[in-house]
């Protein structure tokens, strides 16, 4: 084939191949489908289109919706796919999580990649890293941990169980954990580590909690469109979130507040003065677990007042009996703001108002104190009572 020729057969496919390119049809956007609930009125149900450093922007029946995010509670996908097991786990220097297929370090940043996309974020506030077993949610070594270690920490594989190494972490790729051990730098096979746990300062947990897909986070700042998604500093694939809850940087768990005043007078009286009974009868918090809300568990009769934080527009949460629920125990919840009763339910019992659980959510502005009131009923010795994610919200 002469030069002329070629020239001509190589125009000839380039012009084929643009034209195969135009007529290729774009890749989908994607559509991620959401219920935004309002701090007031209605919530809005459409598809996501961005959220901004003030705004949300949903479309709704085809019409763009633009809501400011200080009238946004909580953001909340319907239908997001189902998360892929997790082969690695990172927690963060303030406790948010995030799971992947596989973690590595390039340079400053900490990679975790899952299917086709993939998180980066900054390589210092990423505090433990643990590759899973199949069917592991946590790591088996976490409850062998040394309580107070002075360095990073290796976690390596041994016939018994695993040996906390103490070192410093240099560098993680997909073959090697790289280490320094006595000035020696030493590359560690990947396949021999459980783990790595660096020995970082907590750092203050922030506004807006974001929940993905295999993890959690909180943020001072979220931006999300089809095409990027961050948290602070974090960079995300846009499909991985699953819900945004705005509310939380404006509230205040009510688990977390002292009582002003309390007062418990059981239904024997005198077993409030017993010895090791006395914190029975006594309101108990209840740590949560994986980002659940918070419980306090009372008795009757209990009276409770904590003083109102600053600026708090809503005191929220919901209430059920402590015991099965087709058992007979009868009790009676009140609150009052500043001594008037706002709010008042019989729990159990053929009388009782609402199936439990039973949501309250009530307009506290303007107020200085809010008194919870657990009674006993028409001489029923009553049950404890549990309050599920009290809290006051600005």
């Amino acid at each position: 084939m002469n030069r002329s020729h070629l020239l001509a057969a190589t125009l000839t496919v380039a012009a084929l191949t643009a034209r195969l390119a135009a007529e290729e049809p774009p890749a989908a956007a994607l559509a991620v489908d959401v219920r935004a609930e309002l701090v007031a009125g209605e919530p809005l149900t459409g598809r996501l289109v961005a959220i901004d450093a003030d705004a949300v922007r949903i479309e709704v029946e085809g019409s763009e919706r633009t809501t400011p995010l200080a009238t946004v509670r909580q953001l909340v996908r319907t239908g997001a796919p189902q998360a892929a097991p997790a082969a690695v786990q990172l927690t963060m220097t303030d406790g948010g999580t995030v799971s992947g297929a596989d973690f590595v370090q390039e340079g400053p940043r900490g990679i975790v990649r899952r299917g086709g996309g993939r998180i980066e974020l900054p390589i210092e506030r990423v505090r433990r890293v643990a590759w899973l077993a199949a069917g592991e949610q946590q790591p088996g070594w976490l409850a062998a941990k040394p309580e107070r270690p002075q360095t990073d920490l290796l976690v390596v594989r041994r016939e018994q169980g695993q040996e906390f190494v103490e070192c410093a972490v240099a560098g993680v790729s997909g073959e090697h954990v790289t280490v320094v051990l006595d000035g020696e730098t030493i590359p560690v096979k990947r396949a021999k580590v459980f783990g790595i746990e660096w020995l970082r300062e907590d750092a203050p947990t922030a506004g807006t909690v974001v929940r993905l897909d295999g993890g959690r986070l909180a943020a001072r700042t979220v931006r999300w469109s089809p095409e990027a998604f961050t948290v602070d500093d974090v960079r995300l694939p846009p499909e991985a979130l699953v819900a945004l809850d705005f509310a939380a940087g404006r509230t205040t768990p009510l688990a977390g507040l002292p009582l002003e005043t309390v007062t418990v007078e059981p239904f024997f009286g005198a077993l409030a003065d017993a010895a090791g009974l006395a914190a029975f009868f006594a309101p108990r918090a209840v740590a949560a677990a994986d980002g659940a809300p918070d419980t306090i568990v009372f008795r009757p009769r209990t009276v409770a007042t904590w003083r109102l934080p600053a600026e708090s527009r809503r005191f929220r949460g919901s209430l059920a009996r402590a015991v099965p629920a087709d058992a007979p125990a009868v009790v009676e919840v009140a609150v009052a703001v500043d001594g008037r009763e706002t709010w008042r339910r019989r729990l159990g019992g053929a009388g009782a108002d609402e199936q439990e659980p039973v949501g309250f959510e009530l307009d506290v502005a303007g107020g200085r104190r809010v008194t919870l009131t657990v009674d006993f009923v028409a001489g029923d010795p009553g049950c404890g009572v549990r309050l599920v994610g009290g809290a006051f919200e600005k």
